[in-house]
C-alpha cells in the first residue's frame, strides 16, 4: 500500500502565536511535507446567479500514513501546487490501523 502514495502535499494548521499588543492570534503555519494518495470522491458544477461565473466543488480523500500525521485535528488543511484542501472530517483504517483517510473539499471559482 505504502508504494501508491505517489502525491507529495504540505500540511498546514492553524498555531498561536503572541502579537505585539501581547495578544494570541491564530496563524496559518506549514506543519511538514507528507507523501499520499489523492481520491477523487464527488464534484461539483454550479452557476452564480445568471453570470456566466461557474463554482466547482470537488470532494477528495487524502490517504496518508497515520504516523506522518501524529495529531490530527479539524483546523488542518493540504496544500498542492497552491491548491488549499480545507479537511471536512477524518476516519483511521480499521483493517490494519496504519492509514487515515481525510475527507476534504477545494472550490474552485
Amino acid at each position: 500500500m505504502t508504494n501508491e502514495l505517489n502525491q507529495r502535499v504540505e500540511l498546514w494548521g492553524m498555531t498561536d502565536v503572541e502579537n505585539e499588543l501581547e495578544e494570541v492570534d491564530r496563524v496559518e503555519k506549514k506543519i511538514k511535507d507528507i507523501w499520499c494518495k489523492i481520491l477523487p470522491k464527488h464534484g461539483k458544477i454550479s452557476k452564480i446567479g445568471s453570470t456566466d461565473l461557474e463554482e466547482v466543488n470537488l470532494s477528495l480523500i487524502i490517504r496518508c500514513r497515520k504516523l506522518s500525521v501524529k495529531n490530527p485535528s479539524i483546523d488542518m488543511f493540504f496544500k498542492k501546487e497552491n491548491q488549499k484542501y480545507q479537511v471536512i472530517d477524518w476516519i483511521p483504517d480499521f483493517k490494519n490501523n496504519s492509514f487515515l483517510d481525510f475527507s476534504c473539499e477545494v472550490t474552485y471559482e
